[in-house]
């Protein structure tokens, strides 16, 4: 077979592929063995009559047009192979007028969208926006707050009315003229005063009241409320019948000593402290690959099809359907509920499906200027904790993955994991008040920044030496 790129226009190719007679022969040879089992011939069991009377039945002809229509596909991909692209779309198949003769080689053009080219920018030495990890003095107050009010008790109010803060046990009743409303009676019912447990505008008539006081208002039912009583105003009754206020435990060793395993106050704030420390730490670092990633994928050009990134943006539709039915829901449920259509999510998820086509893309051409690859090694430890994550025999699930293409999925990840972390490992990271100030800061009329050596060379010499 020759193939020839003949035409390129953006992500449009065009390529002249020559079969030659011997493929043209092979591929008649298959579709003749194919036919002499599926034709039925007077005489003869299915399958069983010579091809030489098949031939003569059939006709070469019908045979090689069959043949051609059937191996059109293989012979586009193996030329895809050999001119080194990778087709996105179906192709535009144009193969003239003249009908293919077994002596002589055939020849068809074909017309297809490939994945674009990337055009790696700066890659080593982004800046990046770092998130400071230490933490704060208030954080550490924030979550001592919190434990008190864990471990508070609840203690009668002595000689005063009911404020916001206070648990109340109380009646209500609710009545549209003059009849009960379903659902809007209860007895002993316990709340906290501000607690977002009851409407705000019975708890702000509940503040100023004393225990065994009962007191009716005018209240306006939620929209949506059933019955058709959504916007209606009601007749609200209540008795309060017991208030409590929340009493906070002192701040000391021996209360501390009670709640965990530190004997002093300090080391129980210490604690805090470091476990607030080590999850900032955490989220720290992954903002910061995040961004550095960004800065890198922003930094290169892809000029990415549209074909590429509406698939993208149907897989994730379908991952949300997933999610959707993993919560009990449905999408069509959601469809129905938020007006939406399918082509509407599509388009509205497009963006986010450009971004992270590019960011692959980007990250793949990294690792191939680097050199970066996953071995077998390191694809057998990954598939050893998916199957450690998923309580399922690392070996079955290996076959598994294997059998449905997925390993060199999770190997290519390897190696955009591996991109990535050189990109962060070359970032330079900005403390988050420097990287406003430089935000903040004017640059002067006329005034030119000098270029900066950041030491990342283009693809091509780097290798010599996820949207747009």
């Amino acid at each position: 077979m020759k193939t020839t790129l003949t035409e390129r226009d953006g992500n449009t190719v065009k390529m002249a592929v020559e079969v030659s007679t011997e493929e043209l022969q092979d591929a008649f040879d298959s579709q003749l063995k194919k036919l002499a089992r599926e034709i039925r011939i007077a005489g003869f069991r299915p399958g069983k009559a010579p091809l030489t009377m098949v031939r003569q039945r059939v006709g070469d002809e019908a045979i090689l047009v069959e043949a051609v229509e059937e191996t059109m596909g293989e012979w586009f991909a193996t030329a895809a192979i050999e001119l080194d692209i990778e087709p996105v779309d179906r192709p535009e198949i144009e193969t003239g007028d003249e009908i293919p003769e077994l002596d002589k080689p055939f020849g068809f053009t074909a017309t297809v969208t490939v994945m674009p080219d990337v055009v790696l920018g700066d890659y080593k030495g982004v800046e990046a926006v770092r998130e400071a990890s230490e933490a704060e003095d208030g954080e550490v107050d924030g979550q001592m707050d919190r434990l008190r009010d864990e471990f508070a008790e609840l203690r009668p109010v002595d000689g005063r009315p009911a404020q916001m803060g206070d648990f109340v046990n109380a009646d209500f009743r609710a009545t549209y003229e003059g009849e009960p409303v379903e659902n809007m009676q209860a007895t002993d019912f316990v709340f906290e005063l501000g607690g977002n447990q009851m409407f705000s505008e019975v708890e702000e008539q509940i503040v100023g009241m004393n225990i065994d006081e009962e007191r009716t208002f005018p209240f306006v039912l939620p929209e949506g409320f059933p019955d058709d009583l959504g916007g209606k105003t009601v007749d609200f009754t209540i008795i309060l019948k017991d208030v409590k206020e929340k009493a906070l435990p002192e701040l000391t060793d021996k209360w501390a000593s009670e709640i965990s395993e530190f004997e002093t106050l300090l080391e129980l704030r210490q604690e805090i402290r470091n476990r607030i420390s080590m999850g900032k730490a955490q989220n720290s670092d992954q903002l910061f690959k995040a961004r550095a990633v960004k800065a890198a994928t922003d930094n290169a050009t892809v000029d990415l099809p549209d074909v590429v990134v509406r698939r993208r943006a149907e897989e994730m539709v379908v991952d949300f359907k997933r999610s959707l039915e993993a919560q009990g829901a449905s999408l069509d449920g959601y469809l129905e509920a938020s007006g939406a259509t399918i082509e509407k999510i599509i388009e509205d998820m497009k963006p986010a499906a450009a971004n992270n086509v590019k960011t692959e893309m980007v990250l793949d051409a990294v690792a191939e200027a680097e050199g970066l690859e996953a071995t077998d090694d390191e694809l057998a430890e990954a598939v050893a904790q998916m199957a450690t994550a998923a309580k399922v025999d690392a070996k079955t699930l290996e076959k598994r993955l294997r059998k449905g293409g997925r390993a060199e999925e999770l190997r290519a990840s390897l190696v955009r994991e591996k991109a990535a972390d050189l990109i962060v490992d070359a970032a330079v990271a900005l403390a988050p008040e420097a990287a406003a100030q430089a935000e903040e800061t004017p640059v002067e009329a006329g005034a030119a920044e000098p270029a900066e050596d950041t030491g990342a060379a283009e693809p091509a010499d780097d290798a010599g030496g996820e949207e747009a």
